[in-house]
């Protein structure tokens, strides 16, 4: 009898046992297809992509007359704002033709009478604010010169640029009221026909004179600068390049499959390898028309027997919505990873 109990007892022991390892079983596979779930419906919600980068407006700066480079006030990768002087043109040719653009001027005036009076008022007050533009770069040029390498800007340095800023804004009035005066009406002759002429060529010799300083077209970095004092450079060919400070924004480049539920307005945060364990908020301005392989250089040509069916990549610009941070500066061309969220309603992306 304690035979046959000894017995039972171990074959219930190992049925319990085997019953265990399949609930076990079933409840790892039930926990598996659940995470599998889970993550599915999270990635369906959340779409995400590592192939991502940041832009931003890059302006190339040309000058629009010619030359060769006289001074240089920047080099690769400094902060510039808008109107800061970049370069100089040597002006001596242009100084000889505004020379003789205003004698031609002064002539036709004389000839026209008191019909010239308005407008040779408004040319006497344009070329004094020429004259002023002139000395308020000669005295900023002084001060950069003086100017230590890696220096923070001296005080004489901060006063000179906001004086050629000031002085760039009297200049822009007159020039303003100079362009007033021209386009009014006259009585026609001979005389006031030849004062036309004459003001459109002291005007345009102007322009060129004050054209050979170049300033920044907008707050930026400067970069790519391929010049020294003594280059020539031509008009219209770009001397170097300037990344804006303004807007910034990534491009995202998501598979077609993540596409679906992707709308403009949506918040995204956005996460830059170059500052680890920062985070950045977007929200998406627009998806592409056209996936990155159709605007690439050599496009695939599917049409051929050897076709293979790729996952196709759309870019998505999101636009970044966090304030900068002085600390760490955005920088063209980072590689981000981006997380949309497209349970949020829409909102504007301006």
């Amino acid at each position: 009898m304690n035979q046959k109990v000894s017995t039972a007892k171990p074959s219930r022991a190992k049925g319990k046992a085997g019953t265990y390892r399949w609930v076990a079983f079933f409840i790892v596979l039930a926990a598996t297809m659940g995470g599998v779930l889970l993550y599915w419906r999270y990635a369906e919600l959340y779409p995400s992509t590592d192939n991502a980068y940041t832009g931003a407006n890059t302006v190339r700066v040309a000058s629009q007359v010619s030359g060769p480079i006289a001074h240089v006030y920047v080099k690769d990768d400094d902060k510039v704002a808008a109107g800061d002087p970049l370069f100089d043109i040597d002006p001596s040719l242009y100084d000889a033709a505004l020379r003789n653009a205003r004698a031609q001027f002064d002539a036709a005036a004389s000839a026209a009478g008191t019909a010239a009076d308005a407008l040779r008022g408004a040319a006497t007050k344009l070329e004094e604010k020429r004259v002023a533009l002139e000395s308020a770069m000669t005295e900023y040029r002084e001060a950069k010169d003086a100017q230590g390498e890696g220096e923070t800007p001296s005080p004489a340095l901060t006063d000179a640029l906001k004086a050629w800023h000031d002085a760039v804004k009297d200049f822009d009035d007159a020039q303003a009221d100079f362009d007033t005066e021209q386009d009014k009406k006259i009585t026609v002759t001979t005389p006031t026909v030849k004062l036309r002429a004459a003001s459109a060529a002291l005007d345009k010799a102007i322009q060129e004179r004050v054209r050979t300083h170049i300033t920044a077209p907008a707050g930026g970095w400067v970069s790519k600068i391929s010049f020294r004092p003594g280059s020539i450079v031509q008009a219209g060919t770009p001397a170097l390049a300037l990344v804006e400070d303004g807007n910034w924004w990534v491009d995202a480049n998501f598979k077609e499959t993540d596409l679906g539920r992707i709308k403009p307005g949506q918040t995204a945060t956005i996460r830059l390898d170059i500052y680890p364990g920062t985070t950045l908020d977007g929200v998406v301005e627009s998806i592409s028309a056209g996936s990155g392989a159709t605007f690439s250089v050599l496009p695939p040509e599917n049409a051929t027997g050897n076709w293979v069916k790729v996952t196709q990549r759309f870019p998505v610009r999101i636009k970044i919505t966090t304030p900068p941070d002085p600390d760490k500066p955005l920088r063209l061309g980072a590689s981000a990873r981006v997380k949309v969220d497209t349970t949020e309603p829409v909102q504007s992306a301006q």
